[in-house]
């Protein structure tokens, strides 16, 4: 009975028929397989990559509190700095004027003061 399908259906078992061609495809597919090994990424290497951006995100969290930490002690101090030069305009101002109140003052008083003490 298996030689009559054997002899009604040869298709079924080409696979035995030809295993030359079969053994050319396998090394075919094992050269591929070889390819895809040192081209592509394995699940390894993406598991891998996750934990890697995981620690850069951590490290770009870390620095962000960093830099805005920084910020904001330079905003304070530059704030600080800010005040302190109102200060010393305002300070200046004042002396400005009350040098210049003086200046008018003794210009005033001075001809009549020279003219009390120097006969002439």
């Amino acid at each position: 009975m298996s030689v009559k399908f054997d002899l009604e259906n040869p298709e079924a078992y080409h696979w035995r028929m030809n295993t030359e061609a079969r053994i050319q495809k396998l090394e075919a597919n094992e050269a591929d397989i070889a390819t895809i090994k040192a081209n592509y990424a394995t699940k390894d290497d993406i598991a891998e990559l996750k934990v890697m951006f995981a620690h850069l995100e951590n490290r770009f969290s870390e620095t962000r509190a960093e830099l805005r930490a920084d910020i904001r002690t330079h905003h304070a101090e530059t704030n600080a700095q800010i005040a302190e030069t109102r200060a010393q305009i305002a300070e200046a101002k004042a002396s400005i004027i009350q040098w210049s109140v003086t200046a008018i003052f003794i210009a005033q008083l001075l001809p009549a003061l020279l003219k009390l003490f120097l006969p002439g």
